[in-house]
């Protein structure tokens, strides 16, 4: 319990890296603040809601559901696998999940908790990333960008392979 209470305490906090060059002296200031956003920065009318967040897990679910079934295939339970690849429906829900949900989950998700801006003063410019401390629109992102990479990988390691002559890469 005193864990769950903990992370509703910073529900709403942001995560920050806000960067600052100045001219006169020449410097670059880097700092990373766990809070409230720094002083300058307003907060976005765009706060993390939950249908964004289930609206993300639906649209990757499909392709991480194939990942599992695709794990446990190699651990030898092959039955989750067998029923995805005798179903069309579960094949094409898995490839456009992969193709177009998992940039949406990713682009819905991060419209909603991401604060990005430039801000140029006299002989200054100052730069933010922030994210709003949202665990299930994190998790979401996370798992999106790890999905996805993971593929990208995937189709980088076959592509070299195909390079150096292994044809069954190709």
């Amino acid at each position: 319990m005193l864990g769950m209470t903990s992370v509703r305490r910073h529900l709403g906090e942001w995560i920050s890296i806000r960067a600052q060059a100045e001219r006169v002296p020449p410097r670059l200031t880097v700092t990373v603040t766990f809070g409230e956003l720094p002083e300058g920065w307003a907060r976005s009318k765009r706060h993390a809601r939950t249908w964004a967040g289930l609206l993300g897990l639906l649209c990757i679910a499909p392709f991480i559901i194939l990942v599992a079934a695709t794990l446990l295939r190699g651990i030898g339970v092959a039955e989750p696998y067998a029923w995805i690849a005798g179903s069309s429906v579960a094949i094409l829900a898995a490839t456009l999940s992969l193709f177009i949900g998992i940039p949406v989950a990713i682009a819905v998700n991060l419209w909603r908790i991401a604060r990005i801006g430039l801000h140029r003063g006299t002989g200054a410019l100052e730069g933010l990333v922030a994210l709003e401390f949202a665990p299930l629109h994190l998790a979401v992102v996370l798992a999106a960008v790890l999905m996805g990479g993971l593929f990208l990988g995937h189709l980088a390691a076959d592509s070299y392979a195909c390079l150096n002559g292994a044809t069954s890469a190709c």
